[in-house]
């Protein structure tokens, strides 16, 4: 498909490291049955400017199984251009880059300490308001001024 889309550059994902240092040439397939397959990744690989094999372990392709059933359910006609698919990996998850302080000065779960602390909920919360505290207070533990998940 990348070929009869005009890919000039291919990263492969694989999840066998066995499979992936062969195509990379770093091992060489000594089984028989295994030697076409290998000569057709070598031509395949001519085609392209640049391709590069990368191994994904198999704990973190999640996301490579969700793209390939994605992509087998999708029609792609032969003259359409596709825009890649950029995936950034975070270290810290996206609440945590954003969320600091509230309006008030407040760190985010100052609600969810003092429910803790004196079992009541902000006198300005409505009724969801007050459910939501209640249901997040479940998750958290108070021990002295420290609030820990």
């Amino acid at each position: 498909m990348a070929i009869d889309l005009g890919v000039q550059e291919l990263i492969v994902l694989g999840d066998s490291d066995f499979l992936i240092r062969q195509a990379q040439g770093e091992w060489e397939t000594r089984d028989l049955k295994l030697l076409p397959y290998r000569q057709c990744v070598e031509d395949l690989s001519k085609r392209f400017m640049y391709i590069e094999f990368r191994y994904i372990p198999r704990f973190h392709n999640d996301l490579a199984d969700s793209l390939a059933t994605l992509a087998s359910m999708l029609p792609y006609p032969r003259n359409t251009y596709i825009t890649p698919l950029e995936i950034q990996v975070r270290d810290q998850h996206g609440y945590c880059n954003k969320v600091e302080a509230e309006r008030d000065g407040e760190p985010w779960y100052s609600d969810i300490k003092n429910f803790l602390k004196t079992r009541r909920c902000p006198e300005h919360a409505n009724r969801s308001q007050k459910r939501t505290i209640r249901r997040l207070a479940n998750g958290f533990f108070l021990s002295g001024d420290v609030l820990y998940k």
